[in-house]
């Protein structure tokens, strides 16, 4: 038994899943061929505990933007350790972030922090429920744990009188928004939904949502907290050009340091005078010292241009692999957050395929999952390209 099989069956004794978020969970399918566990990280590389290396695309869920270690980042931090990392009142470095985040993202005139992206769209709803007088809204993607955003799941503790108080909308489905808006619009507190989807890079339905919401009295949230300064400096929003009301922000905004962003119009956040919405963390300073260099290091390097330019690479590269093996390759998705999947006719066997293809991709020192980083370097884009040729024959070998 290697030493990531025994510290995850020792973990599942004392911890539930063995890990504390649901897709760090270690899948069975995959075997050893995928570490349960990792030491260290560094640039856009990783190591288990057996010293294994990985090409890493999974980038700890999306915050790792710049790179693991990126060092003005990891410099600024443990220059405000040496100050303090939480006082009995309000940091500079609050203000210093806030500024910065209202100079990028086109909605922000205002700006609070939280700790993670649920309690950030939790906080926008809030805000969007004390400002109309309204409870019920309408959620269209994944926008945390909170019982507001389970409400499709059975069997998980979220109360009948909650499920009541939201209505799930998958994007793209026009019919079902226009419906819920005509029947019940005057009730509706806010729509919070990821606002870019693959399949419609354009935003049309991101559009239609922004026009309903509008017309209604409610208010529109995007939920920005995977695309938000990662599709761009201003996010989604300044990519689509359409405006909410309010946005929830996290992950790239600190490299890895845990911090959110709840942000928006003045009208609706100086709402917040009127009743608490606090947490004793939120003005951690180490995570936004991270910001601050995090999002320096935006503005002053081409961040952006590099992500989109390694992430083609990517996706040109895995396409013409395929072709040469004879397999059909999905490219979906933004070059800053590429989709691979393998085609086949036959449904079973293309789950199979897919399956298998991932484990190699583990087994040969890849870390699926396809975010890009600002560390990942031409060479290091080449070197998965020819590691994911590798995987997909002996995929086809096994299949």
């Amino acid at each position: 038994m290697g030493r990531n099989t025994a510290y995850l069956e020792a973990a599942r004794e004392i911890i539930p899943w063995g890990t504390q978020t649901n897709a760090k969970r270690h899948h069975a399918e995959m075997g050893e061929a995928m570490p349960a566990f990792i030491e260290r990280a560094n640039g856009c590389r990783m190591w288990d505990l057996e010293g294994r290396e990985y090409i890493d695309y999974r980038c700890a869920l999306g915050p790792i933007i710049l790179g693991y270690r990126y060092p003005a980042v990891d410099e600024a931090v443990r220059i405000q350790m040496s100050k303090g990392t939480l006082f009995s009142m309000a940091s500079p470095v609050e203000l210093e972030v806030a500024k910065e985040i209202v100079q990028l993202v086109p909605c922000a005139e205002m700006v609070r922090f939280m700790k993670t992206g649920a309690d950030a769209n939790m906080c926008n709803v809030r805000i969007a429920r004390a400002y109309t007088g309204r409870d019920h809204i309408i959620i269209c993607g994944y926008h945390g744990y909170h019982d507001y955003f389970m409400v499709t799941q059975q069997g998980n503790g979220v109360p009948q009188a909650v499920r009541d108080l939201v209505t799930p909308i998958g994007y793209g489905d026009f019919e079902k928004l226009r419906e819920t808006f005509r029947t019940r619009g005057e009730t509706i507190a806010a729509m919070v939904m990821e606002p870019f989807n693959a399949k419609d890079p354009a935003g049309e339905f991101t559009k239609e949502a922004r026009k309903l919401t509008s017309e209604y009295g409610a208010l529109l949230i995007f939920d920005e907290i995977i695309t938000g300064f990662r599709l761009g400096k201003g996010g989604a929003q300044e990519y689509l050009g359409i405006t909410p009301d309010l946005a929830s922000l996290g992950k790239a905004v600190a490299n890895g340091y845990p911090l959110s962003v709840y942000c928006g119009k003045r009208q609706f956040m100086s709402k917040l005078d009127d009743f608490v919405l606090t947490t004793t963390y939120a003005g951690d300073t180490l995570s936004l010292a991270a910001a601050r260099a995090t999002l320096a290091v935006m503005q002053n390097q081409p961040v952006h241009k590099h992500l989109y330019r390694m992430g083609e690479r990517l996706q040109k590269g895995i396409g013409e692999v395929a072709g040469k093996v004879g397999v059909e390759m999905a490219i979906t998705g933004n070059p800053v957050q590429p989709g691979f999947a393998i085609v086949d006719g036959d449904k079973e066997k293309e789950s199979a395929l897919n399956t298998e293809w991932r484990r190699q991709l583990f087994a040969h020192g890849v870390f699926p999952h396809w975010f890009v980083n600002y560390s990942h370097q031409p060479s290091d884009i080449d070197e998965t390209i020819d590691k994911a040729e590798k995987a997909l024959r002996a995929t086809l070998k096994r299949g």
